[in-house]
């Protein structure tokens, strides 16, 4: 049995997106949205994979690690054949690109860190101490 579309996504989206993983939210490349685009073209007994891999910032230089793992884990995965994986040249991704429930995710976990990191700060009541200057 050849593995599905959704077979493949998974596989890759096991790579995590380094960046993420510092920033205390791991994602995987399909959910970070870096899978830019995915085909694949079944065989008698094998699918062929054909893929496109972005990164987040023109200076990113990911992508080939990304593309070295892609291999490696598709290679693994019975019912692959022909592996053929591109670059994005373009450096078009945007926030939206990634997955919705990353995109929550992310959203809460920064929520939560703001409150950590960035504390209301309460004022004292005019009534409780006098301002400055008064007695």
């Amino acid at each position: 049995m050849t593995p599905s579309e959704g077979d493949v996504r998974a596989v890759l989206n096991q790579i995590i997106d380094p960046c993420s993983r510092v920033a205390g939210a791991p994602v995987g490349l399909v959910d970070m949205g870096l899978i830019r685009r995915l085909t694949l073209t079944p065989g008698v007994e094998t699918v062929d994979v054909h893929m496109v891999i972005g990164v987040t910032e023109y200076g990113c230089l990911l992508a080939p690690s990304f593309a070295s793992e892609a291999r490696e884990l598709l290679d693994a995965l019975p019912g692959i054949g022909i592996i053929d994986i591109e670059l994005d040249g373009e450096f078009d991704w945007v926030p939206e690109d990634m997955s919705a429930a990353y995109r929550q995710q992310l959203a809460e976990r920064r929520a939560a860190i703001n409150q950590v990191m960035l504390p209301t700060r309460e004022l004292p009541s005019r009534s409780a101490a006098p301002a400055r200057g008064e007695t």
